[in-house]
């Protein structure tokens, strides 16, 4: 193989193992933004819940609190139907009493109805509770990971840049900057392995002599369909 195909390979791999590093260090801020995120809809999730159990227990407070007054008005109806003097006026006793005892029966439905939805409703609080606590954990775990890995990945960076440079100085001027061409139109791709009489970027047929010339020689050949530069890897 041509001596400066090799380091044009070496380099296209090097290009892309720090174009790959550097897509994973920044993504670290956006990834940590997302879990973030998710930690705050676990929160909310919890909080909804909180607010519910918190809204049933105040509605079955004033619920007993106007059963407790009930009581005492029903009470107080009782002690004075002994005293009224008429038909009338007893038969419109008892209506005021049947009716303030209805009243306390739906008021005591209504507060075994709260009851029940209140201990569903803190089970489901406490189930938001314990995924809120488990999640937030998991999260900041996952953050302190990530961030202790950036100076590794940036030390990382640091010497494929130097091994770039190497590279690049091994090849010749006019070689790196049809490489340099051929990349900046092809999403930085500017290196295809021939193999099978195919090139593996544009999976066009190769030319049999071109393919044998490139099996023999160290020639510099460019596929005629996609203009990359064509090469054999070795085995």
């Amino acid at each position: 193989m041509n001596p400066y195909l090799r380091k044009l390979i070496a380099l296209q791999d090097t290009e892309k193992n720090i174009a790959d590093l550097h897509k994973k260090v920044s993504e670290i801020p956006f990834k940590t933004g997302e879990l973030e995120a998710g930690a705050g809809r676990a929160k909310a999730a919890y909080e909804e819940k909180a607010a519910l159990t918190k809204e049933l227990a105040n509605r079955r407070r004033a619920l007993e609190g106007e059963v407790d007054l009930a009581r005492t008005k029903l009470s107080r109806l009782k002690e004075q139907l002994m005293a009224v003097k008429t038909n009338k006026e007893y038969t419109a006793m008892l209506t005021e009493i049947k009716t303030a005892e209805t009243r306390i029966r739906d008021d005591e439905d209504k507060i075994l109805d709260l009851m029940e939805e209140m201990e569903s409703g803190e089970e489901e609080m406490k189930l938001a509770e314990t995924e809120m606590r488990r999640g937030r954990a998991e999260i900041d775990e996952e953050i302190r990971r990530m961030n202790e890995s950036i100076p590794a990945l940036e030390s990382e960076l640091e010497k494929l840049r130097g091994d770039k440079a190497s590279f690049e100085a091994g090849v010749e001027v006019e070689l790196l900057a049809q490489y340099r061409k051929i990349a900046d139109a092809r999403k930085g791709i500017a290196l295809a392995e021939a193999k099978d009489e195919l090139c593996s970027a544009c999976h066009v047929r190769i030319r049999p002599q071109m393919y044998a010339d490139l099996l023999l020689t160290e020639t510099i050949m460019f596929c005629d369909s996609c203009s990359r530069i064509l090469f054999v890897r070795d085995e």
